[in-house]
């Protein structure tokens, strides 16, 4: 059944959560390390009723839309080059291992002499980190094309048009939504990295905030809506992989 691995993750988390409360309540965890679940969920409630959660998640995924969004558009066009043309390839393999080898974060100062603290910083740093897994998964997939298929196709008088939609993009969609949903992380990570030290909003800006003032129950309540952010827009694609599934089936 559909739902049975969705049951036992939900049981799972609960049991956590469970044991996570009891460990605080019963004084074998300090809260002010780990707070408990129980002032987290009254974090959130005030926040949201407040209006500073839904400003600072607008904020946050406003920056994470643009910077993901230009990563998703140049990575796969890069990767699908690559992968059609050895000459591009070529030309674009050393970026890529130099980004993949590269601390990234460490690109942040830089950004910030080039764009100032704020926005652009932050979609730049979020572009940084997601486009390398989108590009290499995308020219990975189409490089892992079974030549048997494109020759198979030919010799039915397929175009290259037809080699393109009907064989190459479906092949490549599985290796390809790999990087989208790596992508993902890493975008999300570009963001609260971009928004810890120089921005004025958002939720890396609030967990910064509330960490240097010791409020760790307001800190964690702001991570964990990261969390979900992140296995939302996750879920969120997978759901767009099932739906095409039919259009990868040869």
């Amino acid at each position: 059944m559909k739902t049975a691995p969705a049951l036992v993750g939900i049981t799972s988390f609960a049991v956590i959560l469970l044991v996570w409360e009891s460990a605080v309540r019963f004084g074998f965890i300090n809260p002010f390390f780990v707070s408990e679940p129980s002032a987290i969920a009254l974090s959130l409630s005030r926040a949201a009723r407040s209006g500073e959660l839904w400003h600072n998640v607008t904020v946050s995924l406003r920056e994470f839309a643009i910077g993901y969004g230009l990563s998703v558009v140049i990575g796969v066009l890069a990767g699908a080059l690559a992968g059609r043309f050895r000459t591009v390839e070529y030309a674009l393999d050393p970026f890529l291992w130099f980004l993949y080898s590269a601390p990234l974060i460490a690109f942040y100062p830089i950004f910030v002499l080039w764009f100032g603290l704020g926005v652009p910083t932050v979609i730049a740093m979020t572009f940084l980190l997601s486009v390398t897994q989108i590009a290499t998964s995308t020219l990975k997939g189409i490089q892992s094309v079974n030549p048997g298929l494109l020759r198979a196709a030919r010799s039915f008088g397929a175009t290259d048009r037809d080699l393109l939609w009907k064989v190459v993009l479906p092949a490549t969609v599985p290796m390809m939504t790999a990087g989208l949903r790596l992508g993902i992380g890493r975008a999300l990570m570009g963001v609260v990295v971009g928004e810890l030290f120089g921005a004025t909003a958002g939720l890396g800006y609030s967990i910064s905030y509330y960490g240097a003032l010791l409020k760790t129950t307001d800190m964690i309540a702001s991570l964990i809506v990261v969390v979900v952010l992140g296995v939302l827009c996750t879920q969120g694609l997978t759901a767009v992989e099932e739906r095409f599934d039919s259009w990868r089936t040869f």
